[in-house]
Protein backbone atom coordinates (compact mmCIF):
# COMPACT_ATOMS: atom_id res chain seq x y z
CA UNK A 1 0.00 0.00 0.00
CA UNK A 2 2.80 2.55 0.26
CA UNK A 3 4.08 2.12 -2.97
CA UNK A 4 0.71 2.35 -4.44
CA UNK A 5 0.63 5.84 -2.44
CA UNK A 6 3.87 6.99 -3.40
CA UNK A 7 2.88 6.07 -6.90
CA UNK A 8 -0.60 7.55 -6.89
CA UNK A 9 1.66 10.90 -5.13
CA UNK A 10 3.85 10.74 -8.39
CA UNK A 11 0.74 10.46 -11.11
CA UNK A 12 -0.79 13.80 -8.99
CA UNK A 13 2.20 15.84 -8.62
CA UNK A 14 3.60 15.02 -12.32
CA UNK A 15 -0.05 15.69 -13.33
CA UNK A 16 0.13 19.19 -11.93
CA UNK A 17 3.80 20.00 -13.15
CA UNK A 18 2.35 18.80 -16.59
CA UNK A 19 -0.77 21.48 -16.21
CA UNK A 20 1.45 24.21 -14.47
CA UNK A 21 3.77 24.21 -17.81
CA UNK A 22 0.27 25.36 -19.65
CA UNK A 23 -0.03 28.78 -17.76
CA UNK A 24 4.04 29.27 -17.41
CA UNK A 25 4.79 32.69 -19.65
CA UNK A 26 1.20 33.72 -19.17
CA UNK A 27 1.25 34.60 -15.55
CA UNK A 28 3.72 35.17 -13.00
CA UNK A 29 5.27 32.66 -10.61
CA UNK A 30 4.11 34.11 -7.60
CA UNK A 31 0.41 34.12 -9.49
CA UNK A 32 0.69 30.82 -10.33
CA UNK A 33 1.35 29.34 -7.06
CA UNK A 34 -1.11 31.26 -5.44
CA UNK A 35 -4.30 30.09 -7.76
CA UNK A 36 -2.01 27.04 -6.92
CA UNK A 37 -1.99 26.99 -3.69
CA UNK A 38 -6.03 28.04 -3.27
CA UNK A 39 -6.90 24.84 -5.64
CA UNK A 40 -5.32 22.76 -3.47
CA UNK A 41 -6.95 24.12 0.09
CA UNK A 42 -10.56 24.06 -1.07
CA UNK A 43 -9.71 20.46 -2.39
CA UNK A 44 -8.61 19.21 0.29
CA UNK A 45 -11.39 20.67 2.37
CA UNK A 46 -13.57 18.77 0.50
CA UNK A 47 -11.81 15.01 1.12
CA UNK A 48 -10.46 15.62 3.93
CA UNK A 49 -13.52 14.77 6.04
CA UNK A 50 -14.03 11.56 4.47
CA UNK A 51 -10.59 10.95 5.81
CA UNK A 52 -9.79 11.73 9.48
CA UNK A 53 -10.79 13.97 12.02
CA UNK A 54 -7.21 16.55 12.88
CA UNK A 55 -6.61 17.56 16.59
CA UNK A 56 -5.35 21.10 16.99
CA UNK A 57 -1.90 19.96 17.30
CA UNK A 58 -2.14 17.83 13.68
CA UNK A 59 -3.42 21.21 12.21
CA UNK A 60 -0.66 23.32 13.54
CA UNK A 61 1.76 21.13 11.86
CA UNK A 62 0.22 21.38 8.62
CA UNK A 63 0.22 25.01 9.27
CA UNK A 64 4.05 25.20 9.93
CA UNK A 65 4.64 22.62 6.99
CA UNK A 66 3.08 25.47 4.59
CA UNK A 67 5.36 27.99 5.79
CA UNK A 68 8.20 25.64 4.84
CA UNK A 69 6.40 25.44 1.52
CA UNK A 70 6.19 28.73 0.70
CA UNK A 71 10.21 29.43 1.34
CA UNK A 72 10.80 26.25 -0.59
CA UNK A 73 9.44 27.40 -3.48
CA UNK A 74 10.77 31.07 -3.31
CA UNK A 75 14.05 29.50 -2.84
CA UNK A 76 13.36 27.08 -5.70
CA UNK A 77 12.39 30.35 -7.87
CA UNK A 78 15.36 32.07 -6.75
CA UNK A 79 17.77 28.94 -7.79
CA UNK A 80 15.92 29.09 -11.52
CA UNK A 81 16.52 32.68 -12.12
CA UNK A 82 20.11 33.08 -11.01
CA UNK A 83 21.15 29.24 -12.17
CA UNK A 84 18.56 26.84 -14.80
CA UNK A 85 15.88 24.66 -13.87
CA UNK A 86 18.08 21.85 -15.32
CA UNK A 87 20.42 22.34 -12.88
CA UNK A 88 18.02 22.93 -9.50
CA UNK A 89 15.27 20.99 -10.30
CA UNK A 90 17.17 17.55 -9.67
CA UNK A 91 19.25 19.00 -7.04
CA UNK A 92 15.84 20.09 -5.19
CA UNK A 93 13.98 16.39 -5.76
CA UNK A 94 17.40 14.37 -5.10
CA UNK A 95 17.46 15.90 -1.87
CA UNK A 96 13.99 16.64 -0.50
CA UNK A 97 14.17 12.16 -1.19
CA UNK A 98 17.28 11.70 0.79
CA UNK A 99 16.46 13.49 3.72
CA UNK A 100 13.40 11.45 4.41
CA UNK A 101 15.32 8.40 3.91
CA UNK A 102 17.97 8.72 5.91
CA UNK A 103 15.30 10.48 8.65
CA UNK A 104 13.31 7.06 8.56
CA UNK A 105 16.65 4.82 8.53
CA UNK A 106 17.85 6.74 11.41
CA UNK A 107 14.73 5.90 13.05
CA UNK A 108 14.82 1.97 12.56
CA UNK A 109 12.89 1.60 9.43
CA UNK A 110 16.06 0.25 7.60
CA UNK A 111 15.20 -1.25 3.97
CA UNK A 112 16.73 -4.17 2.99
CA UNK A 113 19.20 -4.87 0.15
CA UNK A 114 16.45 -4.78 -2.89
CA UNK A 115 14.56 -1.91 -1.02
CA UNK A 116 18.54 0.16 -0.92
CA UNK A 117 18.97 -0.65 -4.48
CA UNK A 118 15.80 0.64 -5.44
CA UNK A 119 16.49 3.76 -3.73
CA UNK A 120 19.63 4.46 -5.36
CA UNK A 121 18.16 3.69 -8.75
CA UNK A 122 15.38 5.84 -8.41
CA UNK A 123 17.34 8.24 -7.39
CA UNK A 124 19.83 8.16 -10.47
CA UNK A 125 16.65 8.08 -12.75
CA UNK A 126 15.42 11.07 -11.25
CA UNK A 127 19.05 12.80 -12.20
CA UNK A 128 18.10 10.89 -15.63
CA UNK A 129 14.78 12.46 -16.11
CA UNK A 130 15.31 15.89 -15.50
CA UNK A 131 18.67 16.70 -15.49
CA UNK A 132 20.08 19.23 -18.79
CA UNK A 133 23.44 18.46 -19.40
CA UNK A 134 25.68 20.88 -20.53
CA UNK A 135 23.87 23.38 -18.87
CA UNK A 136 26.03 25.20 -16.17
CA UNK A 137 24.73 26.44 -12.91
CA UNK A 138 26.68 29.12 -10.73
CA UNK A 139 27.64 27.88 -7.31
CA UNK A 140 24.50 29.78 -5.87
CA UNK A 141 22.09 28.48 -8.10
CA UNK A 142 23.62 25.08 -7.28
CA UNK A 143 23.11 25.65 -3.05
CA UNK A 144 19.59 27.17 -3.56
CA UNK A 145 18.10 24.23 -5.42
CA UNK A 146 19.79 21.79 -3.25
CA UNK A 147 18.65 24.79 -0.18
CA UNK A 148 15.06 24.45 -1.47
CA UNK A 149 15.37 20.50 -1.33
CA UNK A 150 16.32 20.33 2.54
CA UNK A 151 12.88 22.92 2.83
CA UNK A 152 10.76 20.46 0.90
CA UNK A 153 11.99 17.50 3.24
CA UNK A 154 11.52 18.98 5.98
CA UNK A 155 7.69 19.83 4.99
CA UNK A 156 6.95 16.33 4.42
CA UNK A 157 8.96 15.07 7.84
CA UNK A 158 6.56 17.88 9.63
CA UNK A 159 3.84 17.04 8.10
CA UNK A 160 3.77 13.41 8.53
CA UNK A 161 4.19 13.54 12.22
CA UNK A 162 0.47 14.17 12.43
CA UNK A 163 -1.48 11.12 14.16
CA UNK A 164 -3.32 8.78 12.13
CA UNK A 165 -6.17 9.90 12.82
CA UNK A 166 -5.75 13.38 10.91
CA UNK A 167 -5.93 11.87 7.96
CA UNK A 168 -5.19 14.72 4.68
CA UNK A 169 -6.25 17.57 7.42
CA UNK A 170 -2.42 18.62 7.50
CA UNK A 171 -3.10 19.23 4.11
CA UNK A 172 -5.89 21.86 4.43
CA UNK A 173 -4.21 24.03 6.46
CA UNK A 174 -0.68 23.89 4.56
CA UNK A 175 -1.81 25.05 1.85
CA UNK A 176 -3.99 27.70 3.56
CA UNK A 177 -0.80 28.81 4.83
CA UNK A 178 0.68 28.97 2.10
CA UNK A 179 -1.97 30.33 0.00
CA UNK A 180 -2.19 33.56 2.67
CA UNK A 181 2.01 33.83 2.39
CA UNK A 182 1.53 34.16 -1.51
CA UNK A 183 -1.12 36.80 -0.82
CA UNK A 184 0.78 39.08 1.58
CA UNK A 185 3.74 38.76 -1.02
CA UNK A 186 2.20 39.92 -3.79
CA UNK A 187 0.98 42.96 -1.19
CA UNK A 188 4.48 43.93 -0.20
CA UNK A 189 5.61 44.24 -4.11
CA UNK A 190 2.13 45.44 -5.16
CA UNK A 191 1.50 42.63 -7.47
CA UNK A 192 -2.22 41.56 -8.46
CA UNK A 193 -2.13 38.26 -7.16
CA UNK A 194 -4.16 36.29 -9.95
CA UNK A 195 -3.33 36.53 -13.15
CA UNK A 196 -5.28 36.12 -16.65
CA UNK A 197 -9.08 33.77 -16.86
CA UNK A 198 -7.44 30.84 -18.42
CA UNK A 199 -3.98 30.24 -17.65
CA UNK A 200 -5.16 30.73 -13.55
CA UNK A 201 -7.96 28.02 -14.03
CA UNK A 202 -4.66 25.75 -15.52
CA UNK A 203 -2.63 27.00 -12.26
CA UNK A 204 -6.07 25.68 -10.11
CA UNK A 205 -6.30 22.25 -11.28
CA UNK A 206 -2.39 21.82 -10.82
CA UNK A 207 -2.48 23.07 -7.66
CA UNK A 208 -6.01 20.61 -6.65
CA UNK A 209 -3.39 17.72 -8.31
CA UNK A 210 -0.24 18.53 -6.23
CA UNK A 211 -1.76 19.06 -3.05
CA UNK A 212 -3.62 16.05 -3.03
CA UNK A 213 -0.17 14.09 -4.61
CA UNK A 214 1.16 15.63 -1.26
CA UNK A 215 -1.93 14.18 0.69
CA UNK A 216 -0.88 10.96 -0.85
CA UNK A 217 2.67 11.03 0.85
CA UNK A 218 1.74 12.43 3.95
CA UNK A 219 -1.30 9.80 4.31
CA UNK A 220 1.42 6.81 3.36
CA UNK A 221 4.14 8.44 5.37
CA UNK A 222 1.62 8.40 8.35
CA UNK A 223 0.76 4.99 8.29
CA UNK A 224 3.98 3.33 6.60
CA UNK A 225 7.69 3.56 6.54
CA UNK A 226 8.32 6.59 4.95
CA UNK A 227 10.97 5.41 2.25
CA UNK A 228 9.16 3.51 0.14
CA UNK A 229 6.39 6.41 0.09
CA UNK A 230 8.96 9.11 -0.65
CA UNK A 231 10.85 7.61 -3.26
CA UNK A 232 7.84 6.21 -5.26
CA UNK A 233 6.43 9.38 -4.58
CA UNK A 234 9.60 11.36 -6.32
CA UNK A 235 9.04 9.67 -10.06
CA UNK A 236 7.02 12.63 -10.38
CA UNK A 237 9.34 14.21 -13.22
CA UNK A 238 9.17 11.13 -15.17
CA UNK A 239 5.30 11.35 -15.12
CA UNK A 240 5.50 14.91 -16.35
CA UNK A 241 8.12 14.10 -19.32
CA UNK A 242 5.75 10.88 -20.30
CA UNK A 243 2.75 13.13 -20.04
CA UNK A 244 4.64 15.66 -22.45
CA UNK A 245 5.36 12.89 -25.09
CA UNK A 246 2.24 11.51 -24.81
CA UNK A 247 -0.42 14.16 -25.32
CA UNK A 248 2.32 17.03 -26.79
CA UNK A 249 4.89 15.01 -28.87
CA UNK A 250 7.39 15.57 -27.41
CA UNK A 251 10.71 14.31 -28.18
CA UNK A 252 12.45 12.08 -25.49
CA UNK A 253 16.10 11.54 -25.75
CA UNK A 254 17.35 8.45 -24.91
CA UNK A 255 19.03 9.51 -21.50
CA UNK A 256 14.96 10.37 -20.37
CA UNK A 257 13.52 7.09 -21.52
CA UNK A 258 16.57 5.37 -19.58
CA UNK A 259 15.30 7.36 -16.57
CA UNK A 260 11.96 6.65 -16.88
CA UNK A 261 12.93 2.53 -17.49
CA UNK A 262 15.15 2.95 -14.62
CA UNK A 263 12.44 4.73 -12.45
CA UNK A 264 9.63 2.14 -13.18
CA UNK A 265 12.58 -0.87 -11.77
CA UNK A 266 13.60 1.84 -8.35
CA UNK A 267 10.09 1.22 -7.56
CA UNK A 268 9.69 -2.57 -8.56
CA UNK A 269 12.92 -3.23 -6.54
CA UNK A 270 11.47 -1.61 -3.11
CA UNK A 271 8.41 -3.42 -3.38
CA UNK A 272 9.78 -6.53 -3.95
CA UNK A 273 12.08 -5.87 -0.58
Amino acid sequence: MAIVLGLLASLLIGGSDFLGARSAGRTTALQTTTAAFLGGAVAAALYSPLLGTPSGRDLLLGAASGVLVAVALTTLWRAYTVSSIGVAAPLAAVVSTVLPVLFDTFRGEVPGVLGWLGVVVGIVALFLTSWAPGVTGTKQGIVLGAGSGVFFAAMFLIAVEASDESGTWPIVTQRATAFVLALVAAAVIRQRPFGPLAPTRWSLVAGVLGASGVAAVVYGGQRYPLTPVVVSGSMYPAVAIALGWLFLHQRLTHRQITGLVMALVGVALIALD
